[in-house]
Parts: C-alpha cells; structure tokens; sequence
C-alpha cells in the first residue's frame, strides 16, 4: 500500500486519545466532502476504501489520482457489500440518504456510521461554533466569521457553505475559532459532534423527501445540541415554538434571539434592535456578546459585510433609486418565505424554474401582501404559478417571461423608487441555466446593463 507523509502540524490521534492509525474505513460518496474526509483519512495513516454510484469521464480520471493517495480501493458507478464488509467504519456524504445499500449493509454489521462533520471534529483542536437552521446559514456563517476576525480572533467559516470542515484541520490550532455550517443530513450521522456555541436560526418545511416527516427534521436539527453540556451555549430562535421546545431540552445554556424570553439583562435585544435586525443578524450578535464583542463592532460587521455571492446579495441600484437582489441560491418555496421575512420595504419578486412538483400554497400568503407590488415569473414552473396566484386574487401584477433578461426589464418596470426587485426564484435552474451560480450571474450581468454599469473584473470573469 502506498502511504503518505503526515503533516507536521497533524495528529493520528484524535481529540478523544485514540490513533486512527491502520482503521478501515469506507467513504460513501465522492463529492466535496467525501473528498476532503478521504484525505484527512489518508493523512491519517487509515486504509481507505471508497464508493460512489455515480460513473463519470471525471471519477475515472480522479480514481487514478486517489490510488496515488494511499485509497486501497475505489470503485465507480455502483456499490458493493464486499467493500464494507472490509470497512470497520463508514464516513457518508451528506447526499446518501439513509436508504442507500452501504448504509443498511453497515447497520446490519452494526458498523459506526459518521458524517463527514463528526469525522472532522474529532480531529479538531479549535472551539467550534456551529450553525444550522433551513435558510440563512451560510451568511450567518459568514458573518460570525468576520466578526471574530474584525475583534482579532483567528478564525475560519466551512462546512456546508462550500469548504469541508475536514479540509481546515490542518490549518486549525487551539487558539483558533472554526464556523462550521452544519445541515440536517449531515447531523443525522453525528454522535459526539460537540460545539461550545451552537445557533439554530429557523425551522421550515425542507429536505422531506429524506426526512420521513416533518418532526424528523426538526429532530435532526435538534441533534446540534445533543452532546452538549451546561458549559456550552445554544442560540434559539425564540420566535418559533417548535424551537422554543427544542430549548427546554437543552443541556447548554439557552441565549434567545426573535424574542428574549430568559435572557439575562447582558443578553437581552432591545425592541429597537430586533425591529432593525434580522433574526439571522440578531444571532449573530448574541454569538458577538458570547465572546465579549462590543455591540458597536458587531453592528458595524453586520451592516457592512458583503455576505456570500447569490445568498441574499446585493447587487446595486439602478438610477431610479430600485434596488437589486440576488437570491439566486433559493431554490424552494420555503427559502423565498425567508428572502421575503429579510427584504425590508416594497418588493417586486422574480420567481420560477425547473418544477419540481414543490407546493408552492404557502407562497399565497406572502405574495398577497400590500408590499408586494409585482410578480414576474420564469422557466417552467411559470404557468402554475400563474394560475396559482391569478386564482386567488393577487393584488401585485403578475407577469410571465420567456427569458430572465425579460423578467429582470419587467420587473425595473414594475419598480419604483425605494423598492426592492427580488431575484429568489424557489426552484431550480436546471430547466434554463447550469446551476444557480450560473443563473446569479446572469441576473447580475443583465442588472448591469438595465442599470448603464459596468461589471467588476471580478464579475467579468464569473459570467
């Protein structure tokens, strides 16, 4: 077997005294995160098998570069019980649902089953502040992180926002901070998953075609806190009861955010803050006040950070004073009802997409709102949103487009000063764009243009 060199800064042993050294284990799944779990594992010094189901010219090409790492066995295109029946234990890729052959063939051999997160935690020497919730994560993340760096903390935003947690261990000592996102099915697989400070922001309906129902989810994010202890910190969202109810279960200390419920006086948000900020802006500088911030820096990082590209991004004013936002990440009807909650003002909304059968009724209610003053509507999912919202006597105008271009000129029309156009289109791009990156962009290249800009070099090159 070809071995490789561990790094310096790296231990065998993990944060619970024992060496990984010589373990099998099975990675399930070759995304980004089974990538990143599989090089931990091989820096490691474990003998390393894997298995993915799909079969791609690109898993071909990577097979090769993976054997070179130290993986004794790879396979492509299909799993096999012989290949966990060689395993002691199996890392999971968020995307296996619990359904998949190797996950029953370990449970059968009552093999230890491990998300990528729990993997990496056990490896980790930093506090971890960990965030879940169904929309506003990865901005949050974003957020803490930069506030920590601004107050002088050294600190590092991964997870489910795009940069495996396992990919920092190397780079993570003790007296560094990781913000690790963390989402349900990656919860699902974790045991000893222990963050000192542990923010669940919202609970919607989402991911029910892997969860068995909608008190499954909301278990699932529950597990967040499972491991905690009266030492440790969770942040609630005590504007929603089914976490209210999360929180009389926790072990750790409760800090509320949405409403103060037994916040201590250091802790307790002022009307005046909770009408300002968002909820997700609220926890945020509950996270600050944990860790000694002042709140006038924690004000200052909230209002001015950029946040993440197609999370709720703005993109720039056109001349009549209208406002562009791109939420091109929105991809359910649920992650819209959250746009809508952070989006202050009068609203015009670009909404549509590949249709995915999703049920768009809870949409009714938001939509009907006097705020909202226009509906343009895209891609393949356009005619049942027409007859959905025309059905129910929507006060805002509804509009359908052929092409984005056209929906983002609609909606310009449709604006007046002050007003917010919305770009959240609660479904997948696949029915026109790639992917909702690439559908972001679009929206931002052609705002641009309605706007007279120019584009930044840096959105030139992502277009």
């Amino acid at each position: 077997m070809t071995t490789v060199e561990l790094e310096p800064s790296l231990s065998r042993t993990d944060v619970f005294g024992r060496s990984w050294e010589g373990r099998r284990v099975a990675i399930v799944g070759l995304g980004r995160s089974g990538m990143a779990a599989m090089d931990l594992l091989c820096r490691m010094g474990c003998r390393v098998r894997a298995t993915e189901a799909r079969d791609t010219p690109e898993l071909r090409t990577m097979r090769d570069a993976c054997t070179a790492r130290g993986v004794e066995d790879i396979e492509i295109g299909g799993h096999s019980q012989r290949l966990i029946e060689q395993s002691e234990l199996l890392v999971v890729s968020p995307g296996v649902p619990e359904t998949a052959g190797p996950i029953r063939w370990a449970l059968e051999r009552h093999l230890p089953i491990l998300s990528e997160i729990e993997l990496a935690s056990r490896f980790c020497p930093s506090m971890i502040i960990a965030v879940t919730g169904t929309n506003g994560k990865s901005t949050t993340v974003t957020l803490i992180a930069e506030l920590l760096k601004a107050s002088g903390h050294a600190a590092i935003a991964c997870g489910n926002l795009g940069i495996p947690f396992s990919s920092t261990i190397g780079q993570l000592t003790t007296r560094m901070i990781a913000v690790v996102e963390v989402s349900s099915f990656q919860l699902l697989w974790c045991d000893h998953f222990r963050p000192h400070i542990g923010v669940l922001l919202n609970v919607g309906a989402n991911h029910l075609d892997r969860h068995h129902d909608a008190e499954a989810y909301l278990s699932a994010k529950a597990r967040l806190f499972q491991r905690q202890t009266p030492t440790d910190w969770a942040i609630l969202n005590g504007s929603d009861p089914r976490i209210v109810g999360i929180g009389e279960q926790c072990h750790a200390q409760r800090v509320w955010f949405g409403d103060n419920h037994s916040n201590p006086p250091w802790l307790r948000l002022a009307r005046q803050t909770q009408q300002s900020f968002t909820e997700s802006a609220q926890a945020v500088l509950q996270v600050g006040r944990l860790l000694g911030i002042p709140d006038p820096l924690s004000w200052q990082v909230i209002r001015t950070c950029r946040g993440l590209e197609h999370r709720m991004e703005h993109v720039m004013a056109a001349p009549r004073g209208v406002r562009f936002v791109n939420d091109s990440k929105s991809t359910t009807p649920d992650s819209l009802r959250f746009a809508l909650s952070e989006t202050p003002g009068d609203v015009v909304v670009i909404i549509g997409g590949r249709d995915k059968g999703l049920d768009f009724g809870d949409l009714l209610e938001p939509l009907h709102r006097e705020r909202v003053k226009g509906v343009v509507l895209i891609g393949e999912s356009r005619s049942r949103l027409h007859d959905l919202l025309n059905g129910h006597a929507s006060r805002a105008v509804v509009r359908e487009c052929e092409t984005l271009g056209e929906a983002v000129r609609a909606a310009d029309s449709l604006a007046r000063p002050g007003t917010t156009v919305l770009f959240s289109p609660a479904c997948a791009s696949f029915d026109m764009f790639r992917d909702f990156e690439d559908r972001g962009r679009t929206f931002k290249a052609l705002v641009s243009q309605l706007a007279g800009g120019v584009l930044s070099e840096f959105e030139m090159t992502q277009i």
